[in-house]
C-alpha cells in the first residue's frame, strides 16, 4: 500500500522583515449578561499555579510576579487543595501582624500562616456556574468581599470533586473592557455596579 507524506516546505526571510515572537492577542468585550464561563479560568484547559503551605510568602510574591498573576492555589504534597493566597494578602496587613506578634522578619513568614483555607473558600459548583451570568459572578465576589472565587466539580466517577476554574476579579474587569486597580476592592464593585446599572 502507498503512503502519501506530505513535506512541509521551509520559507526564503527577507533580511528585512520584523518578526514578532508575541502573536497578536485580541481580547474580546464582554458584558456582564453573557455567561459565567466566558471569564473563568477553566483549569481543564490552563494549568493552576502552585504553591505548598511551608513556602515563603516572598517566594509566594516572586512566583505571582514572574508568572503575572495575583493568585497561587496552594497544595499538600499530594497535589489536594488546600486554600489559596493572593497579593493582597501578601500585601496586606497579615505578614505586619505576624511580625508584630510573633517578632519574626518578612521572609520567615509561611504561605500557611496568611492563606483563605478550604473551609473558608465558599467554592461554587460548576454545575450552577454553567448557568449563571458574568454579572451574578460579580455579585457573589461583592457579597463575599473577595477578589477571587474558585469552581469545584464533581469527577465522573462520583469519588469526589476536583478545582474546576477561577475566577478573578481583575481578569472580569479587563474582559469587560474595565480599568480594575487589583488592590482596591472597593473601587473594583463601584466600577462593576456602575457598568451593571447602565445596562
Amino acid at each position: 500500500m502507498t503512503t502519501f507524506v506530505h513535506t512541509l516546505n521551509t520559507v526564503d526571510l527577507n533580511p528585512e522583515s520584523i518578526i514578532s515572537v508575541n502573536p497578536p492577542v485580541k481580547l474580546e468585550t464582554l458584558s456582564p449578561s453573557d455567561p459565567a464561563t466566558m471569564v473563568m479560568t477553566d483549569l481543564t484547559h490552563v494549568r493552576a499555579i502552585t504553591i505548598k503551605p511551608d513556602d515563603s510568602i516572598e517566594f509566594a510574591s516572586k512566583l505571582m510576579e514572574y508568572a503575572g498573576i495575583r493568585m497561587l492555589v496552594v497544595t499538600d504534597p499530594a497535589g489536594s487543595l488546600l486554600g489559596l493566597v493572593t497579593a493582597r494578602d501578601i500585601l496586606g496587613e497579615k505578614p505586619m501582624n505576624i511580625m508584630a506578634r510573633d517578632k519574626v522578619n518578612h521572609h520567615d513568614i509561611q504561605v500557611k500562616q496568611i492563606m483563605t483555607t478550604l473551609p473558608e473558600l465558599d467554592p461554587l459548583q460548576y454545575r450552577e456556574v454553567e448557568h449563571a451570568t458574568i454579572e451574578q459572578v460579580i455579585l457573589n465576589l461583592r457579597d463575599a468581599g473577595r477578589q477571587h472565587a474558585i469552581v469545584i466539580d464533581d469527577l465522573s466517577d462520583d469519588s469526589g470533586q476536583y478545582l474546576r476554574g477561577i475566577f478573578s476579579a481583575t481578569q472580569i474587569g479587563r474582559m469587560l473592557g474595565i480599568e480594575i486597580s487589583a488592590g482596591d476592592k472597593v473601587q473594583t464593585f463601584a466600577d462593576f455596579e456602575r457598568l451593571i446599572a447602565e445596562l
